[in-house]
């Protein structure tokens, strides 16, 4: 039964990647390569900048999932730069599987474990960071949405519709964050029990499940300020990445203001979202882009080669991950492991 849904899953995939690079392979068809290339020859010797932007935002999303990690007391202080290597891994992995965004997150935790962090610990850290990460994301989108119906005219007075939006955001944080207190992990894998009786695995991950969610409680009980930390970086996280998108605009030579840049990078998660049964919303972001930057005033070309800056810095992030991987028993991680 397991292996029957495995290969429809796989059949599954299969057709959203496939859509997703004839949907690609249309849109640089209909845009064309030469439009790109014109762009990319304004940047000519200022190419290496490109990821500079990524840089501030990886160190970013690092300082927010050091908010969610246990004490110093418990374990040894991480440096900064090894919770971005880790992370680049882990997402470098979510990025380029179709696992909806949660594939890499074990593989976060297992390169912390050097650092005394276990299982149990990390993965609640995980959840916690990937809590933080959500809402903020959440926050930033709806921050954009009034600033988008305004650009385009739709609604003048666009900002009675943050209000409510911003308090459904609440009430989402606030019910993501009762699940886990209430033991999510656990009721996760009781539920697994029930769909596969006779799966004695789920016996070992429910006694785990359970630290898990001591961890989880602990943690928003005890600091809940670090949550707010968390979710304040990894926003912070995000509003670099619309940085970014106006940094790109500038190295091509074209002015737009940072209102636009804002609202590109705003209206670009949600496709990112919808389209996470592919590997990197291939397909849906660059065509999402490059719609977007037309609504506001802007050739396909230029959307297109926006599209394709974000993908080569996406590109070389998993390519850095994948190193990380490679050399996890390296020099890029101690080999001495601490136990708590």
């Amino acid at each position: 039964m397991i292996g029957v849904r495995r290969k429809q899953q796989f059949a599954l995939h299969l057709v959203a990647i496939l859509g997703g690079l004839c949907l690609l392979g249309l849109l640089v068809w209909n845009v064309g390569v030469g439009e790109v290339t014109h762009h990319l020859r304004q940047i000519g010797w200022l190419a290496p900048l490109i990821l500079l932007p990524t840089v501030a935002v990886a160190l970013c999303d690092a300082k927010g999932w050091a908010c969610a990690l246990p004490s110093p007391v418990v374990i040894p202080p991480i440096p900064l730069w090894r919770l971005a290597l880790a992370r680049l891994a882990g997402e470098a992995i979510n990025n380029l599987t179709p696992t909806a965004n949660l594939g890499g997150e074990p593989i976060k935790v297992y390169l912390l474990r050097a650092y005394g962090l276990t299982t149990e610990a990390g993965t609640a850290s995980v959840v916690v960071a990937k809590t933080a990460l959500t809402v903020s994301q959440i926050i930033f989108i709806l921050l954009g949405i009034p600033f988008f119906l305004y650009r385009l005219g739709w609604v003048r007075q666009g900002w009675w519709v943050l209000g409510p939006l911003l308090v459904l955001a609440y009430g989402f944080a606030m019910l993501l964050i009762h699940w886990q207190r209430r033991g999510l992990m656990g009721m996760a894998v009781r539920l697994l029990r029930r769909l596969f009786p006779r799966w004695h695995r789920l016996v070992r991950w429910e006694e785990q499940a359970q630290r898990i969610d001591a961890h989880l409680l602990s943690f928003y009980d005890g600091t809940p300020r670090s949550f707010i930390a968390a979710t304040a970086y990894h926003f912070g996280g995000w509003v670099l990445g619309a940085a970014e998108v106006l940094f790109f605009f500038y190295l091509m030579g074209i002015t737009v203001s940072p209102l636009d840049a804002f609202i590109i990078e705003t209206m670009l998660q949600p496709l990112t979202v919808a389209a996470l049964i592919i590997p990197g919303a291939l397909g849906v972001q660059d065509a999402g882009g490059v719609y977007l930057c037309r609504l506001l005033g802007l050739d396909d070309g230029t959307g297109l080669t926006l599209m394709a800056l974000k993908r080569f810095r996406e590109a070389t992030c998993n390519l850095i991950g994948l190193t990380v991987l490679a050399h996890m028993r390296g020099t890029l991680l101690p080999r001495k492991v601490h136990s708590l």
